[in-house]
């Protein structure tokens, strides 16, 4: 400028890379949610075209059709209330209804609406507690969902006749609740990655027991509310562990 001649370059720079994990992760997840909706909507599709097209079709082909039609029809109602609960979390737009809780009590009253299930699949369920439990500061609901959705997985993926493993741990300030069965198991490589949503280590499995590939990435996000955390273990052909470690300030000992 004036005819000076520049001394000097100004550059900036902007770090994307978070802006492109984030524009990477919203790819991933509509590519995961149109695939999960693309195959019972499609199953929904052709069987009408069945129903309205052939019309000789007997009462038990109909009835079949029927069922079907109605398996997939829970699986997409399992997915959107699994997508809209997963979506308030993970917008923290959830706020916790905080209650002491007494583990004992409430592991039974849980365990108890499960009671049929372990019956169908014919598996052992034992719930391990040591004789002084604190009682625990959480949102009870926020807690059943986290139980219920290990215990989910746990069923599954069971063989008929196994075991089923519940434990509370009350460890330095921590409580740990986990699941274990003794189940197919996940391989080590797959491991860091079962909390993400839609991750399956075996996606052909998964969709023909039911899940939605987000119980899991729940559980995460309602512990992480909770200021706690969550680990998995796992030994092929031998079983899996999930826990469930939460902060246990304030408790106050109760008697089991």
């Amino acid at each position: 400028n004036n005819g000076h001649p520049a001394s000097g370059v100004v550059a900036l720079f902007q770090d994307i890379s978070r802006l492109k994990q984030a524009d990477e992760i919203r790819r991933d997840f509509v590519a995961n949610v149109s695939h999960e909706l693309r195959t019972p909507l499609s199953i929904f599709r052709g069987n009408l075209e069945t129903l309205l097209e052939i019309n000789d079709l007997d009462q038990a082909e109909v009835r079949h059709i029927y069922r079907v039609m109605k398996r997939h029809s829970d699986r997409l109602n399992l997915l959107v209330d699994d997508l809209l609960s997963l979506a308030r979390l993970e917008a923290k737009e959830t706020s916790l209804e905080l209650s002491w809780v007494k583990l004992p009590e409430f592991l039974n009253r849980v365990t108890r609406d499960w009671a049929k299930r372990f019956v169908q699949k014919k598996l052992q369920v034992e719930v391990k507690l040591p004789p002084e439990l604190p009682s625990i500061c959480v949102d009870e609901m926020r807690l059943e969902e986290i139980v219920h959705n290990l215990l989910d997985n746990a069923v599954k993926y069971s063989r008929a006749g196994g075991r089923i493993m519940i434990g509370v741990l009350a460890r330095d300030s921590e409580i740990v609740l986990s699941v274990a069965d003794e189940g197919v198991g996940i391989p080590a490589e797959d491991l860091p990655r079962i909390f993400e949503r839609f991750y399956r280590a075996d996606r052909a499995r998964s969709r023909e027991l039911g899940g939605t590939g987000l119980g899991l990435s729940i559980v995460k996000h309602i512990a992480q509310l909770h200021r706690g955390r969550v680990e998995a273990e796992s030994v092929i052909d031998q079983g899996t562990t999930i826990s469930v470690i939460l902060p246990a300030e304030g408790s106050s000992v109760t008697q089991s």
